[in-house]
């Protein structure tokens, strides 16, 4: 991946394909990579796309200043990238986290921003996302960082379908292995309490929702249909409040469903970004 520093930070990227610009923003400690396992890279290239993937900062290979950031912090990490790039009018995709980033960069840069997609990530505050930030801030808090274990615990039972979760023990026992290195993704336990406190000033700010209104660009709220986090209904109201705003449900799949869905994920993505305006 090539870097380039912004504020004193390196950010880690990498372009694939060629034609119109979609960056894809990942969520709480999501490698680049897994854009690319997810099929959802590749499809886009596919699709006459370039692609911009990067590392947030606390995100292996990118730098992890100390914590705690900021979501104003992020945004301007992606802001410089893209104008380090120089992309504008970009197509901007953001998965949980990299919604939130996605989200305020559209109000703050809109240059920057010809369409929005907020996969998994928009929408109110609900009563299971206040309680898992109460719960991250307690253990990092006494910690430093989550334990492997329940970070390895909270994405499993987050990422997969409840009857996947109580029906299917051979997927499961695969997911467990799979996330049994998941703290090996951040470049040091900074980003993770970092990008952990930025999302938790983000989602308790209480002007967030109405700030939807000041978005100008097309905008596509994407929601999984059993996600614990962002269920449909957060994704419809946040839909309602975007001016130019779109609501699309992706069936059967949790907040994971990029991985877990991502022929669904990315055919609702891409009838988005290729209709006519």
């Amino acid at each position: 991946m090539e870097s380039v520093v912004v504020g004193g930070v390196r950010i880690a990227y990498e372009r694939a394909g060629a034609g119109r610009p979609v960056v894809l923003a990942g969520g709480t400690g999501m490698p680049p990579v897994a854009w690319e396992f997810s099929g959802l890279r590749g499809a886009l290239v596919a699709a006459g796309f370039e692609v911009v993937t990067y590392a947030a900062r606390g995100v292996a290979p990118s730098d992890a200043p100390p914590a705690p950031y900021t979501m104003a912090q992020l945004t301007g990490d992606l802001a410089g990238l893209m104008d380090h790039l120089a992309l504008r009018d970009a197509a901007v995709v953001g998965y949980s986290l990299g919604s939130f980033t996605a989200e305020l960069l559209a109000r703050t840069r809109p240059d920057l921003v010809g369409a929005l997609v907020l996969m998994a990530g928009a929408g109110p505050l609900t009563g299971v996302v206040d309680a898992v930030l109460d719960a991250e801030a307690e253990l990092i808090g006494l910690f430093g960082h989550l334990p492997p274990a329940f970070a390895a615990l909270q994405t499993l039972l987050t990422t997969l379908p409840p009857a996947v979760l109580r029906d299917d023990a051979e997927q499961v026992a695969a997911w467990r292995e799979l996330l049994g290195g998941q703290e090996s993704v951040w470049a040091a336990p900074a980003g993770e309490a970092g990008q952990s406190a930025a999302s938790s000033g983000w989602l308790r700010d209480p002007s967030r929702m109405a700030a939807l209104a000041e978005v100008r660009a097309p905008a596509l709220a994407v929601a999984f249909e059993h996600d614990l986090y962002f269920p449909p209904h957060t994704g419809r109201a946040a839909a309602a409040v975007l001016p130019r705003g779109e609501f699309a449900q992706v069936d059967g799949a949790a907040h994971g469903g990029l991985l877990t869905h991502p022929g669904e994920t990315a055919e609702v993505l891409l009838r988005f970004l290729t209709a006519e305006r």
